[in-house]
């Protein structure tokens, strides 16, 4: 994920989907009351000019048909197509004379269903006068990718023992980010399922979270979606969920048939776009997922070594086998929220602030005073969780400190639950729940401890990075 670009793409006929602010670089941004820089929501049309007069809505001519191939997705089903433009092929084709006769048959939406002969016409006039408004600008889509580092920073070498790490650490980052094409191929996908949704359900609201926004997605990364769909009272949020998500289950099966729904305790909708080699985790209504995106984007903007860190990071645990919480091991998001809490108080003086610092003068004066290269951090970075007192403290990017475990069982939040908190603690910084409960099991417990303090040993021993990834017991010798 990160920062500097645009943070969110999203979309959506209610509830974060208003009209919002694009932020590039050069541009002004918007005084926001949080004290990072956060993503500004891309969805809907811009806000009308204020006026004592409302001129006369006037239904607007129909769209070119060719809008609706979303960025080279080409469907098969013309109605599809047709759906999704907002256009009436059918209408165009024949004339108003017969225009009666074709209502509903192909670019009604899903508010076009109509009889034949002018019997019954539904919903679809009421549906022409609305505004059409164009769902993603290429101007946004199409706009310079600020994430992919291409050179190297003057600070990498000091001319000290601990430049060869550092150089190896550099390497494997640039060699593993995400790239543009990737970004660009992630933001095709996107346009077209939101496009394919939305002629469907047009009430629901699409949106890209996670790594893919926040600057620390590696090229291999999944791409993580959120659906927002109105709450409802009486209908608890995990059955809301899953309701919707069963909704898309049958759409997303026309082209991925191995789709799975996943179900969690936040359940996922797990399906792999094969043209382009994507794996999509697309959630429903976890719009923790909106915010925290916006935080780690503010911090992965505010020095150049954490996303090389988080990467490294993340290379180091799946390389472990230690990078899956299926497998009741870590998540991406809590492994990145632990270097965060490493970066703001786990080396001194910190590397990034704590949340309540970050728009205060102070902390801009003490900001870039840490000098440490990148070999050191990552060193320190094994060390500090290898010794962690993890049966009494929680990891906290929200305190920007360790916290007791016992404070966050009682700590009152509406998804908190006293007994997620086991052995590996990493506080959630907006919902306060635990990132890490998926490790629950002693023995994987165990060795995830175990793997950092081997790690830090080899690696403080030779100063080799291949020395910190899993060692190749010797090929046994052949029997005579």
């Amino acid at each position: 994920m990160n920062e500097g670009a645009p943070m969110m793409y999203g979309g959506g006929g209610c509830g974060y989907g208003g009209a919002g602010v694009f932020v590039l670089a050069g541009q002004e941004r918007q005084s926001r009351h949080y004290p990072l820089d956060v993503l500004q929501v891309l969805g809907g049309a811009a806000p009308a000019p204020a006026s004592t007069r409302r001129a006369p809505r006037k239904e607007r001519p129909p769209r070119d048909p060719r809008d609706a191939t979303a960025f080279g997705y080409d469907s098969d089903d013309s109605s599809l197509s047709s759906n999704a433009s907002g256009s009436n092929k059918s209408s165009e084709k024949e004339g108003t004379s017969r225009s009666s006769e074709r209502v509903g048959s192909a670019g009604g939406g899903w508010g076009g269903w109509g009889v034949r002969g002018g019997e019954w016409r539904g919903r679809r006039e009421r549906r022409d006068t609305r505004p059409r408004h164009r769902i993603a600008p290429e101007r946004y889509l199409n706009a310079a990718y600020p994430f992919q580092v291409k050179f190297t920073p003057d600070e990498l070498l000091n001319g000290s023992e601990w430049d060869t790490l550092s150089q190896e650490i550099w390497e494997k980052f640039v060699k593993s980010q995400q790239t543009e094409e990737t970004f660009r191929k992630k933001m095709n996908l996107w346009r077209y399922l939101y496009i394919t949704i939305k002629s469907i359900f047009p009430r629901y609201g699409l949106y890209v979270v996670g790594s893919t926004m926040s600057g620390f997605g590696l090229d291999s990364s999944d791409m993580d979606l959120c659906l927002y769909v109105r709450p409802v009272d009486n209908l608890e949020p995990r059955a809301h969920a899953l309701l919707h998500l069963n909704y898309i289950l049958s759409y997303i099966k026309s082209f991925d048939p191995n789709a799975e729904l996943i179900q969690a305790k936040v359940p996922i909708l797990k399906f792999r776009d094969a043209r382009n080699g994507l794996q999509i985790d697309l959630n429903c209504n976890n719009v923790v997922g909106i915010r925290n995106t916006n935080l780690l984007y503010g911090f992965s903007t505010m020095d150049w070594r954490v996303r090389p860190l988080v990467a490294l990071m993340k290379l180091w645990a799946q390389a472990h086998n230690i990078n899956d919480a299926r497998q009741r091991t870590l998540s991406s998001y809590s492994l990145t929220l632990m270097v965060i809490q490493f970066l703001q108080c786990g080396t001194v003086p910190a590397v990034l602030p704590r949340v309540w610092q970050a728009g205060c003068g102070g902390w801009e004066a003490l900001r870039g005073t840490n000098r440490f290269t990148l070999a050191e951090l990552f060193l320190h970075l094994l060390r500090y969780y290898a010794e962690f007192p993890w049966d009494k403290m929680a990891v906290s990017v929200r305190l920007g400190r360790p916290v007791a475990v016992a404070e966050c069982r009682c700590a009152r939040a509406h998804k908190n639950d006293p007994h997620q908190w086991k052995l590996l603690c990493v506080e959630e910084p907006f919902d306060l729940t635990n990132t890490a409960r998926s490790v629950y099991d002693p023995d994987e417990f165990e060795r995830i401890v175990r793997t950092f303090r081997l790690a830090h040993q080899r690696l403080a021993a030779t100063r080799r990075l291949a020395d910190a990834w899993p060692q190749q017991a010797p090929a046994a010798a052949p029997l005579r």
